[in-house]
């Protein structure tokens, strides 16, 4: 499986490598705001939260996911504790916890532990609050001095956070159109399933109808199919059915429609403004299947494929959906009944 493939690569390994990188680069800049205000404690204790972010980075290349996010959750709690005893309230550093909480939220752990989690980050919050709100700051800072750096990370937990949320909301978004595609997808082809082919077929008879325009409906079916399947196993009809899919594909243009209709049958919406037309295209496709040389695990296969085709006329206002697959099935029931590997077309 690939890397982008793999879910837990994205939902862990990723963003949590954007965390962590981040932090690496917010507390280099903060070193050097702690050097200058010679705060050794606050230098050191940023020193350690450095290294943890690091080694979490290290961790994450190990897919140690959840034992990474501990460390750097659990020292980042921490430190920010120290750092609101040595500066005060009024640093802004209080939003750390909001985002370790954030961060709990997005972990690979347990469900439990994501709870546990909170609740912990929560008290720890609470009770740093009654500690030092009546507290005099181990190091006072001039005014100034202390606004900017509430300012930067109450805009730095912001974005932090914001950014999470977005990440994991593009995740699902993907998941969800990659859910909707497999739906409307046939599994062995990789064309329309019978279900997204009818909604096609009915969102054409509604255009054409209101609109008027022509269009034309293909139906395939491989020449007995069912012996390929007998003889040289359910693997081989599989490759079978793929290689004909594409087949297909390549004598039609992009704005032409193609699905499994059923087992071994094919069916193709084509904007033409003929009947002609639509019997050259399924023509080409009958040629293009007979003459391929099919060959599977050392097995040679002699293949063809029998069609019918309709040319629905200009603003036919009594066609359906079930009227076109009827005729369409009669047709290539009489490409059958005829000797197969042929085309029988007719315009309603």
């Amino acid at each position: 499986m690939s890397n982008l493939d793999n879910k837990d690569y994205q939902r862990y390994y990723i963003q949590s490598n954007l965390v962590y990188f981040g932090a690496i680069a917010m507390h280099i800049l903060l070193g050097i705001f702690f050097a200058v205000l010679r705060s050794n404690e606050a230098f050191m204790a940023n020193l350690v939260a450095l290294s943890v972010a690091v080694y979490a980075v290290y961790l994450n290349r190990e897919y140690r996911y959840a034992f990474a996010s501990f460390i750097y959750i659990l020292t980042t709690s921490i430190v920010v504790s120290f750092q609101i005893v040595v500066f005060g309230m009024e640093a802004g550093l209080f939003y750390y916890y909001l985002n370790m909480s954030m961060l709990i939220i997005f972990t690979n752990w347990k469900n439990s532990q994501k709870l546990l989690g909170i609740a912990i980050v929560a008290m720890l919050a609470m009770t740093m609050h009654q500690f030092v709100y009546f507290q005099t700051p181990m190091v006072v800072l001039d005014r100034n001095i202390i606004h900017l750096w509430h300012h930067f990370n109450l805009i730095l937990n912001m974005f932090a956070i914001g950014h999470s949320a977005y990440f994991f909301m593009k995740i699902a978004d993907e998941a969800e159109e990659r859910l909707t595609i497999q739906a409307k997808t046939d599994f062995v082809t990789g064309v329309k399933n019978r279900g997204a082919l009818m909604m096609t077929l009915d969102h054409e008879i509604e255009h054409h109808v209101h609109l008027g325009g022509g269009f034309g409906v293909i139906m395939g079916d491989i020449d007995h199919f069912k012996r390929i399947n007998d003889t040289y196993g359910h693997i081989t009809g599989d490759y079978v059915l793929a290689r004909i899919s594409q087949l297909l594909i390549d004598c039609l243009r992009e704005t032409d429609v193609i699905g499994r209709y059923g087992g071994e049958e094919f069916l193709m919406i084509c904007h033409v403004k003929d009947l002609n037309t639509l019997l050259t295209i399924a023509q080409r496709m009958r040629e293009n299947i007979a003459k391929h040389d099919f060959e599977f695990q050392g097995e040679k296969l002699s293949i063809t494929m029998s069609f019918g085709a309709v040319y629905v006329k200009y603003k036919d206002e009594n066609i359906t959906s079930e009227k076109v697959i009827d005729l369409v099935d009669q047709q290539m029931y009489v490409s059958k009944s005829n000797g197969r590997n042929m085309v029988t077309a007719i315009e309603s």
